[in-house]
């Protein structure tokens, strides 16, 4: 069967196999020295069928890990990109490798039906590569025109107190409650706790929730849009789908007044 499918494909395969043979015979002896290496006569066994292994196991790789980012799982984004990578160049490999050999492939349906696989997987790698480009232009397109997963405080990062400075009367910071406050046009979220007081930037890293309207689980804070959760400490991420630290200040308790000082950091 797939004898007479390869067949009115002959001739494209007898002019790649010509091909190939006409861009190596002029190289000469390193010409020869690299197609050695490229058939794998150092190795013992062909190249090709180890760098298409690379392909076919980074694209289920690739595949899992997308599905685990459709599934939640966060921070995966940077693993995915370098699988794909790989499975990429490791296809570009086996292109030149089959091609490589197949410029000896004996005529007939022999060349006929490994003409037919190297053209099938020619054409999907660059469809591979095609496809990659657009997802790529619109992965650009949302980060940079609607700030997609960008730290949401990295071009306002708060107004910056030398010294202790005033932000909200006492009374009006209850006990282990989210509380809105403001340093200038800086808004902030204030956390009593006794006598302790933690003071993060209001607007979350991740979307620009706001985090007075969140609640408390331990030591976080977390927001109420996305569920990212923050350290009151000093604003690190304890859960995503945030991954840039909060904006921190040093808060305390002086007199009938609560004060912040910073950022921390």
């Amino acid at each position: 069967m797939l004898e007479r499918w390869a067949r009115p494909l002959s001739g494209l395969s007898n002019a790649i196999a010509k091909l190939m043979e006409a861009m190596f015979r002029p190289l000469g002896r390193p010409g020869k020295v690299l197609q050695d290496f490229l058939n794998g006569s150092w190795l013992g066994h062909s190249v090709h069928p180890v760098v298409t292994d690379v392909v076919v196991g980074g694209a289920t790789a690739a595949l899992l890990l997308q599905v685990l980012i459709w599934f939640g799982v966060t921070e995966l984004g940077v693993a995915l990109i370098w699988v794909l990578g790989l499975t990429w160049l490791s296809g570009l490999s086996a292109i030149v490798t089959g091609l490589t050999d197949f410029k000896d492939t004996a005529t007939g349906d022999e060349r006929n039906v490994v003409g037919l696989h190297g053209e099938i997987n020619i054409v999907a790698t660059l469809l591979f590569i095609a496809v990659l480009s657009v997802g790529a232009f619109i992965g650009g397109h949302v980060v940079f025109k609607y700030g997609y997963m960008v730290n949401h405080n990295a071009f306002a990062r708060g107004k910056r107190a030398k010294e202790f400075t005033a932000v909200l009367p006492l009374a009006e910071l209850p006990e282990a409650t989210p509380t809105s406050a403001a340093l200038g046009a800086t808004g902030l979220v204030l956390v009593r706790r006794g006598d302790v007081v933690y003071a993060l930037k209001e607007t979350c890293p991740h979307a620009g929730g706001p985090l007075a309207q969140g609640h408390l689980e331990g030591d976080t804070i977390v927001c109420p849009w996305h569920g990212s959760a923050l350290r009151l400490s000093d604003g690190a991420v304890r859960h995503g789908p945030a991954t840039s630290r909060q904006v921190a200040y040093r808060a305390r308790i002086n007199g009938e007044q609560v004060e912040v000082q910073g950022p921390i950091g």
